[in-house]
């Protein structure tokens, strides 16, 4: 594992040699990619004449248009020609348009992509540079947008289509949730404290007065008045969320993308956690410790944001943005995001329902659960909402991958935290040290989000190289680690299944 951590250096500087070979062998591009200030040349010093139209209507996200002019060169030298694009105050060099000729014309098409920003409309400004001995000539010319029909198409299929689905899920949770309760109701459970340890009173108020200090701070965090101090940490990174996307998209569609992302943001997490709360057979803890995990895993996500979001910034500014972008995925986010989620298993080490190697993959599990579905809230309604993944179809496809695969994934991730905590539970003459349990699983943790992390960035070049926005090593490490937890789920529940067997059968339904 550590070799493949030593490889990301390798391929940056594999990338940069093969950029830096390009540059040298070409040696048209000199200002390709680079950046001249504003007033590098006189508008009107070099003769163009826009032959296409200087104004176009969208109907789709983005939109490949042919630019058409004809270039004459006035002077009595060759020169090389570049197109330019004006923002935030200067020209960015995009790409050579070749040389010409003393006196000659050059009739150029250039293909030019458009995409929606978010704007209804909005005016790109272009310039065709020329470089002389004496300095720069140029000419500039506008083109303008307009999207209003695609934000109509946008508006129409939100409002329809998208919020069938929202409410097609929201109405399958509910059943969902709903049979879970009656389940919970109706399931006996072996009580330390006697009959009466788990009722709707003591959801409210634990039964703590004989219990040690450790399961009393643990009985805590499993109450619905913490669970309402955890939400409370969760909604204000929601609103974060909300304020990001009505700011990227006109505020109708923005709160129409919001509220769609959230549902389609918890489903596959609350799915997954009743999942496993069923796929533990023989000795079902009560669920409400499962759901106090996961809303563990929505109070940590405004943390790690902060941090993460802290952290990135002070990187940026030594190190630049390319490697902060790196050094964060790879190395920070997943120290402060499973730290600050395998604190809740810590914590929960000291209550006497965690007493095995199955509970403990399962908390850790429930915590990612609750972490992924408002990270994929954030990344569904602002990172990668319908306006930065270009177009509705890639919105659908990151909402599907993302879903299933990273909220796997992040289970996965703290589940390796609560297994070891859970293994040391289930021994004996472990269990009193069972908190050092957290510090032997978290490297562990720690170690498979970074590949994780790493995968995806592999994934990004292969996409990039390959222009197949297909991702290959991010799903085979998902699918790899999930198998070998739901194999080792089984082996668990067949061992706990022979140990209890002689003494009861499970699950006694109760009044």
């Amino acid at each position: 594992m550590k070799k493949l951590l030593y490889v990301l250096p390798v391929i940056i500087l594999v990338l940069s040699m093969m950029g830096l070979t390009a540059y040298a062998l070409d040696p048209s591009s000199d200002l390709v990619d680079q950046v001249l200030p504003s007033g590098s040349f006189s508008d009107g010093t070099l003769d163009l004449r826009l032959l296409s139209q200087a104004n176009y209507s969208f109907s789709d996200p983005t939109s490949a248009q042919n630019l058409t002019f004809d270039i004459i060169n006035p002077s009595d030298t060759s020169m090389p020609l570049y197109l330019a694009q004006y923002t935030d105050g200067e020209w960015s060099v995009i790409d050579s348009l070749g040389s010409i000729g003393p006196g000659k014309t050059l009739h150029i098409k250039y293909p030019v992509d458009f995409s929606y920003t978010g704007k209804p409309s909005e005016t790109d400004t272009f310039g065709v540079i020329g470089e002389t001995p004496s300095g720069y000539v140029g000419k500039i010319f506008v083109i303008g947008e307009d999207w209003t029909t695609y934000e109509s198409y946008l508006r129409s299929w939100l409002s329809i289509g998208g919020v069938i689905v929202a409410t097609a899920m929201l109405f399958t949770l509910l059943i969902v949730m709903g049979g879970v309760i009656a389940v919970a109701a109706r399931t006996k459970h072996e009580e330390l404290a006697g009959e009466g340890e788990y009722t709707f009173w003591t959801l409210f108020f634990p039964l703590m007065r004989t219990r040690p200090m450790a399961e009393k701070i643990a009985d805590i965090i499993i109450t619905p008045w913490f669970w309402a101090v955890e939400a409370l940490f969760g909604a204000v990174l929601v609103l974060i969320v909300l304020l990001i996307t009505i700011t990227m998209i006109p505020s109708d569609i923005g709160v129409m993308v919001f509220l769609i992302g959230g549902v389609c943001a918890i489903f596959m997490p609350l799915i997954f956690l009743v999942i496993g709360w069923l796929a533990d057979y023989y000795e079902r803890d009560p669920f409400r410790f499962l759901f106090a995990m996961f809303m563990w895993g929505v109070m940590v996500t405004l943390v790690a944001f902060l941090l993460n979001t802290t952290l990135d910034w002070f990187v940026s500014i030594i190190f630049g943005s390319t490697i902060a972008l790196v050094g964060t995925s790879v190395f920070i986010a997943p120290v402060v995001e499973e730290t600050s989620k395998g604190f809740g298993l810590l914590i929960m080490a000291g209550h006497h329902e965690m007493d095995d190697m199955f509970d403990g993959i399962l908390y850790g599990f429930a915590i990612g659960m609750g972490f992924a579905a408002i990270e994929n809230w954030l990344y569904f309604a602002a990172n990668a909402n319908p306006v930065s993944a270009e177009g509705l179809t890639p919105w659908a496809f990151n909402i599907l991958y993302r879903s299933i695969l990273c909220s796997l994934a992040h289970g996965g991730f703290t589940a390796a935290t609560g297994g070891v905590i859970g293994f040391m539970k289930s021994h004996k003459s472990l269990r009193k040290f069972a908190f050092v349990g957290y510090f032997f699983g978290l490297p562990i943790a720690i170690l498979l989000h970074g590949t994780f992390n790493f995968t995806a960035i592999l994934d990004g070049i292969m996409q990039m190289v390959t222009h197949v926005p297909v991702p290959v090593f991010d799903p085979v490490l998902t699918l790899g680690m999930t198998g070998i937890y739901i194999i080792l789920g089984v082996i668990l529940q067949l061992k706990l299944g022979k140990r209890l067997k002689p003494q009861r059968q499970p699950f006694e339904p109760g009044g």
